[in-house]
């Protein structure tokens, strides 16, 4: 499988998500996706991975993860971290699994290990449709709180704020039983997550109440803090939380505070997730030897591809913990988090957001995974088992850059 060419796809109107097709010299493309700082990343791929790849065996998949990280010149010194190489790197190996499996015939999992089940269980992260797609989007921000719950009944941000118990309701009434809610993250910016008033603190703890209230233990709630407070700050509030019984607190701190991480750990009565911003199974490595995460909450876009997953998953499995890899970006990293997740024994749940996959996500790729109960099937498809869509391919705004022999 000798690759003659690789593109990249952006589109400015949704300018975090950046593509890569790999295309072989027996037109097979595979396809690839990463997340945030697009345009950097663009040039990194044309300009260093490209000429490096191009007239390459597609097949020698290891050979080629191996030395886009350490040799022929493209090595980066110093800690491992989620930048725009590894997020380049990323990209392009999720479209060379893809590729590999296209070229038997079979699906992703079926390589990646599995299947070890038929379906995954999800969660839900309640985020607005838009959430986090154009560059320096404010992720953390909650909707206002006038706004009308009735009249934005695909807006789980809103819920979340307005309504979480309505919220907590409807995802049961789609079999959904776990939700990821952030009620903290207001009070965060408001204060650059150093201090919390009474009243702050009141009101975010009255979301998760009134969750408990109208659906009592029916529903998992995960905690999310996106690393916005300081440690003598986040141990109140997670004291606090704790109280409600919630299933995790994810990044409660910047998240390369280790050995701070471990006190919040020591100190709480609820497991702590880690972390999408842990680069490599190096990170996840530091963490789990400082005993400062419980769930490895990763993301393939982020951390080196399916090669560094399936890295992570084993190292994680090693030490008895369970994987829940990341998605509130793009709907080509959740395809291949439901093929990790259905050929890895250690898989706890798929991370979905269901205003995405209801949303944008069908105008952007051909095939999503299917959730009916509260589960995503496993899908009958060679390789991973979507492409981009002729909607995002033929947009106006759609830029494709291409690099060839």
């Amino acid at each position: 499988m000798k690759i003659e060419a690789i593109e990249t796809i952006y589109n400015k109107k949704w300018s975090n998500f950046c593509w890569v097709r790999v295309i072989t010299e027996d037109r097979l493309t595979g396809l690839g996706e990463t997340f945030r700082h697009s345009t950097p990343i663009i040039t990194y791929i044309h300009d260093v991975i490209a000429p490096y790849l191009l007239g390459r065996d597609a097949a020698a998949l290891a050979r080629l993860e191996h030395d886009l990280r350490y040799h022929g010149g493209l090595r980066f010194l110093g800690y491992p971290t989620r930048s725009v190489e590894m997020r380049a790197n990323s990209a392009i190996n999720i479209a060379l699994w893809d590729l590999k499996a296209q070229a038997a015939a079979q699906p992703l999992y079926q390589y990646l290990g599995g299947p070890v089940r038929d379906k995954i269980r999800i969660y839900n992260t309640c985020a607005s449709p838009g959430y986090n797609w154009t560059s320096g989007n404010r992720r953390a921000q909650i909707a206002d709180r006038d706004i009308d719950v009735v009249s934005s009944p695909s807006d789980d941000l809103i819920w979340q704020e307005n309504d979480p118990g309505g919220l907590a309701l409807s995802l049961l009434e789609e079999g959904i039983t776990a939700m990821k809610i952030w009620p903290f993250d207001r009070a965060a910016e408001s204060s650059g997550g150093q201090s919390i008033s009474s009243s702050e603190m009141d009101h975010a703890l009255s979301r998760i109440g009134a969750i408990r209230d109208t659906v009592g233990n029916r529903v998992d709630i995960l905690m999310e803090y996106h690393s916005l407070w300081h440690q003598v700050t986040a141990q109140k509030i997670l004291r606090e939380v704790d109280a409600y019984a919630p299933f995790w607190h994810e990044d409660p701190i910047p998240m390369e505070n280790l050995h701070g991480l471990a006190e919040l750990r020591d100190m709480s009565s609820t497991p702590i997730a880690g972390s999408e911003s842990h680069g490599t199974v190096t990170w996840v490595r530091d963490a789990i030897v400082a005993r400062a995460i419980d769930y490895v909450h990763f993301d393939i876009g982020w951390v080196g591809g399916l090669s560094e997953a399936l890295r992570v998953s084993n190292y994680a499995a090693a030490h008895d913990r369970l994987i829940a890899p990341h998605d509130c970006t793009g709907p080509v990293v959740w395809m291949a988090n439901l093929h990790l997740a259905l050929s890895q024994v250690n898989t706890l749940w798929l991370e979905s957001v269901r205003a995405y996959y209801k949303g944008l996500y069908c105008d952007l790729v051909t095939c999503l995974p299917q959730i009916s109960g509260g589960y995503a099937s496993a899908p009958d498809v060679v390789g991973l088992g979507t492409d981009l869509s002729e909607f995002l391919l033929q947009h106006p705004d759609t830029e494709i850059k291409r690099s060839s022999q």
